[in-house]
C-alpha cells in the first residue's frame, strides 16, 4: 500500500488574532504548519505558537514573496497555502489526504472557494470561485517572483479539481464589510497608479458611473447574484460602490498631486477580481 505524501500548510498572516485559532484548528491534521507574519501588533503571534513552533516573522515585500518564503522553509513535497480567514471543513481534508494518499500525475489541484458574506454563502454573483491553486506539488508548481501585486503560478504539467469548498469568512458584520470596501478600492486605486492609468473629462463619465453600474448588473444580474437574496444584492451593490471609489481616490490623488505622506504596507485577497492578491503600500492623510 503507497505512503501518504506529506503536507506542509502555510498560513500568512498580518493582525489575525480573531481567525488564526480557527484556521490552525482546521489544519491540525497537517504534518507541519508554517506561519509567516508580517509583524502583527495583536496576539496572532501567541495564538499560532499555541498550534506549531514554526512561526516566522518577515516583513511583507510581496505577496508570492511572502508565501515563497514559507514553501522554502517546508519539509513536504506537498504545499497547502491558507489565508488566515479560511478554512479547511472535514469534507475537504478527507479529499485531501484521499489525494495524498495515491500516486497522482497532477502537479497541484484547483480549490473551490466559498465565500461567506454576513454569515451567509455567496454562490454567485462571480463569487464562488473555482481556480485557486493552493494545493500543489512545490517542485512542479511556484510563484512567479516578478509580480508583487498578483498571483500567478508556474506550473509543470496538470491540474486537478477537488469537488469539496475551501471556507473563506470574507466578512462578518457590514462595519467589516464597509472597512474592506475601503481597503479594496484604496488597493485598485494602488493599481491603477501603478499601470500609469489617469482619469480625465473624457473617460471621467464611463468611469465614474457607467463602469460602476455595468459592475452591478454583472454581478446581480449576469451572474445571478439575485439568488444569494439580499446579500447577493449588497454584494454586488458594493461591489460596483467599490469600483466608482477606486476611481473616485485616483482623481483625487491626480489632483492633490505627489506628497509627503505616511507609508503602510497591506495586502488583501480581492473578491471584486478573484484570484488575485493585491499587495501595496497605503499613504495615509
Amino acid at each position: 500500500m503507497p505512503v501518504r505524501e506529506k503536507l506542509s500548510v502555510i498560513v500568512g498572516t498580518k493582525n489575525a488574532e480573531n481567525d488564526i485559532g480557527d484556521c490552525l484548528e482546521s489544519v491540525k491534521w497537517a504534518d507541519e504548519i508554517i506561519v509567516i507574519d508580517d509583524f502583527s501588533a495583536d496576539k496572532t503571534i501567541d495564538i499560532a505558537r499555541k498550534y506549531t513552533d514554526k512561526v516566522f516573522q518577515r516583513k511583507m515585500t510581496g505577496y508570492p514573496e511572502q508565501m515563497d518564503f514559507g514553501v522554502q522553509k517546508s519539509a513536504s513535497r506537498w504545499i497547502l497555502v491558507l489565508d488566515a480567514d479560511e478554512r479547511i471543513m472535514p469534507a475537504l481534508e478527507e479529499e485531501i489526504l484521499e489525494k495524498l494518499s495515491r500516486p497522482t500525475d497532477a502537479s497541484g489541484y484547483l480549490l473551490r472557494r466559498l465565500n461567506l458574506v454576513l454569515g451567509r454563502e455567496i454562490r454567485h454573483c462571480g463569487w464562488y470561485e473555482k481556480n485557486n491553486i493552493r494545493l500543489f506539488n512545490k517542485e512542479k508548481v511556484n510563484y512567479d517572483l516578478r509580480l508583487k501585486y498578483l498571483v500567478r503560478m508556474r506550473v509543470l504539467g496538470s491540474l486537478g479539481m477537488l469537488d469539496n469548498d475551501l471556507i473563506h469568512h470574507t466578512c462578518r458584520d457590514l462595519y467589516e464589510y464597509f472597512k474592506r470596501v475601503n481597503l479594496w478600492s484604496t488597493l485598485n486605486t494602488e493599481d491603477l497608479i501603478e499601470r500609469g492609468f489617469r482619469v480625465n473629462n473624457l473617460n471621467g463619465i464611463f468611469y465614474f458611473f457607467i463602469k460602476p453600474g455595468a459592475i452591478f448588473f454583472q454581478k446581480y444580474v449576469l451572474k445571478a447574484g439575485y439568488r444569494d437574496r439580499f446579500v447577493g444584492f449588497l454584494v454586488s451593490l458594493l461591489s460596483g460602490i467599490t469600483y466608482f471609489l477606486t476611481y473616485l481616490k485616483l482623481w483625487r490623488r491626480q489632483s492633490r498631486g505627489p506628497q509627503s505622506t505616511l507609508w503602510k504596507k497591506s495586502w488583501h485577497n480581492d473578491p471584486v477580481m478573484p484570484g488575485e492578491i493585491y499587495y501595496i503600500e497605503k499613504r495615509f492623510q
